[in-house]
């Protein structure tokens, strides 16, 4: 035996729990221990029938909750005070006596605070949450109507149960429902609740500038970046390009608006097409594979140096196409502004200007000067390194000479630096190098860390050339080239493959796919033929039909038990003799016996519900005795 206030306590606190962990990190930390602590010790209290905070007590914690995290509601974060004070009013309801509304505000509470989560994170762990809320609230709404009608109604474990296979049905319809409406209600082409959360936009992202010596130590963030639905390619060709730093300002590379240039052409390489589903980002730079085609799904502006720009800001998931031709050469014809990418910087020490000189003097080519450079890098036995890196004045000639240690921007802008100083063209490419592939999806999955500085010169055919310094560091085999080939074991590959899905199907599902997705449906029902079958074979697929149709209903017979059978018949016989109104569906078996004032009805209900409202089957004596009644009526 089981009290129904027991069953209520214990799914109060695991819709709790389930409202609470999808928030748990956006908690503040003493809220993130409380909460957890709260249930148990709430069950405890349910228990034992006694409570520590009175009701006046916890309306004024309540209202000072409010009061405290709505003082901390900002225009840059409302997600994170709403969800801490859902949290605190939950902690409060769960700790303090419960009556049937008191049940019904903690369902409501939960269910804020798992839509709350959206705000700050929308992963696939979202939907797991989602479908067991439904399914726990639905049952605790059905639990909780019969608790109002007898908040001391005890249940064998056999009715518990049951009931609870009678409470699953419910959720099951409305989660199907919930699947259509997604497909077919009308879709915004931008988030209606998104100014609720701009802090999106503040994820990392690239820098648009470059600055070597900024910091003595850099730190890898693994968060991710963006992830690309291709076939898997070679190492060396996964140069994913978003801006050109072409301008120096200072000790530090900006991007300046490019000078117009003739048309580009890329030459050579292989096409492919690729899908990029992009993470929200605090810039409006879109990514490509080296080297851009063309972009489709996303409206942007293209600068002559292939960087695209996104028309409008990049703070939710993203989903665009991009065409490449992989391995191709990037040559203008007509005019280039060589002088504008021949810019110095105000500040270079004499050592470097002598190695440039010296590069410059002995090589009339681009050829034989770029070729130098990359000489002069090599026999400099140059390190890659995060840390211990150079800082202070004449950060360049420290790296190249001194401490001979850092990072793609210091390489890059080294190289970009000598390179102008020598007579080259050259502008410096911030983007990522690298991806951890996944077969299981048949995507790359690229990450903040994997952050990356290259070169571009420009050659005497006018191709723009790419160029990796970094890869003449001592040890580039295992910090870069090690980079490119970090791989993700199975698990790993697993669990972000049912992420990629959920995005992929869900999150960037927008407007434009909505109709995508309707045209197709119109389209492939306009497809079906009426089928051509002959007489004979007709006649066999009906027969077929009628017969499958004809053992299921048999199956149905079969699965209803002897008390339904007999109650079917009995209604049938009382609506023949007294009419079909006599048996309203909302009638009692007692009360129409009353109504009809016949004893024969009077008897069938007295034996069906003496076997019935007992919770067990009817003997083979009553069966009978209900029989010969039937066979009087």
């Amino acid at each position: 035996m089981v009290r129904i206030k027991t069953l209520l306590n214990l799914l109060s606190g695991a819709v709790a729990l389930l409202g609470m962990a999808p928030v748990i990190n956006a908690l503040d930390r003493p809220l993130a221990i409380v909460g957890p602590v709260a249930i148990i010790f709430g069950l405890w209290c349910d228990h034992r029938n006694r409570y520590y905070l009175t009701p006046w007590l916890a309306t004024l914690v309540g209202l000072a909750s409010v009061a405290f995290y709505g003082m901390q509601l900002t225009r840059e974060d409302v997600a994170t005070p709403v969800v801490n004070a859902l949290m605190l009013l939950l902690v409060i309801r769960l700790v303090s006596a419960k009556q049937g509304r008191d049940y019904l505000q903690i369902f409501v509470l939960a269910l804020f605070m798992l839509a709350g989560s959206t705000l700050i994170s929308l992963e696939f762990g979202y939907l797991t949450y989602l479908v067991l809320l439904v399914f726990s609230i639905t049952i605790g709404l059905v639990m909780l109507t019969a608790y109002v009608s007898d908040s001391e109604l005890t249940l064998r474990w056999q009715q518990a149960g049951k009931l609870l296979r009678i409470s699953t049905l419910l959720p099951v319809f409305s989660l199907l429902l919930m699947v259509l409406f997604f497909f077919v209600l009308p879709r915004t082409r931008h988030p209606l609740w998104n100014f609720l959360n701009p802090r999106s936009a503040a994820q990392v992202g690239l820098s648009e500038k470059v600055q070597p010596g900024s910091f003595s130590r850099i730190s890898a963030i693994k968060a991710l970046a963006f992830r690309v639905e291709a076939a898997e390619m070679a190492p060396e060709d996964l140069y994913w390009r978003a801006l050109v730093l072409n301008w120096p300002e200072g000790d530090q590379w900006v991007r300046k608006t490019p000078p117009k240039q003739g048309a580009t052409h890329l030459l050579g390489g292989r096409p492919s097409r690729l899908i990029f589903y992009t993470e929200p980002r605090n810039d409006r730079y879109l990514v490509t594979l080296d080297r851009p085609n063309l972009l489709t799904g996303v409206r942007y502006n293209m600068a002559s140096d292939q960087t695209y720009l996104s028309r409008s800001r990049i703070d939710r998931r993203m989903r665009y196409e991009a065409m490449v031709q992989v391995g191709a050469s990037q040559r203008i014809t007509g005019m280039v502004n060589e002088s504008f990418y021949l810019e110095l910087p105000s500040k270079i020490s004499d050592r470097i200007r002598q190695v440039a000189d010296r590069i410059r003097v002995q090589n009339k080519t681009v050829e034989g000067r770029s070729a130098a450079l990359a000489d002069f890098f090599r026999t400099q036995q140059l390190s890659y390194a995060e840390d211990d890196l150079p800082t202070g004045e004449d950060v360049i000639g420290q790296f190249l000479f001194e401490k001979k240690r850092g990072y793609c921007e210091f390489f890059a802008s080294a190289y970009v630096t000598l390179a102008r100083l020598s007579g080259i063209p050259a502008r410096l490419v911030g983007g990522y190098l690298g991806g951890d592939y996944n077969p299981f999806g048949g995507y790359y999955l690229v990450t903040e860390d994997r952050a990356h500085v290259w070169a571009e010169i420009l050659n005497e055919e006018r191709d723009w050339t790419r160029v990796d310094p970094s890869t003449w560091a001592v040890n580039a085999e295992s910090m870069v080239g090690g980079v490119q080939r970090r791989e993700l074991n199975q698990l790993q590959q697993l669990i972000d493959s049912l992420n990629y899905y959920w995005v992929q199907a869900v999150v960037v599902f927008d407007f434009d796919q909505q109709l995508e997705f309707l045209r197709d449906a119109k389209k492939n029902l306009g497809q079906l033929q009426k089928p051509d079958i002959a007489g004979p074979q007709l006649a066999r697929s009906l027969l077929l039909v009628v017969s499958a149709l004809g053992l299921y209903l048999g199956w149905r017979w079969r699965r209803q038990s002897v008390e339904s059978r007999i109650m079917a018949r009995f209604r049938s016989k009382v609506r023949k003799k007294y009419g079909e109104t006599s048996f309203p569906a909302s009638c009692g078996l007692q009360e129409l016996a009353e109504r009809l004032g016949d004893e024969r009805c009077r008897e069938f209900a007295r034996v069906y519900q003496s076997a019935v409202f007992s919770d067990r089957p009817l003997s083979a004596e009553e069966l009978k005795r209900l029989r010969e009644l039937l066979q009087e009526l």
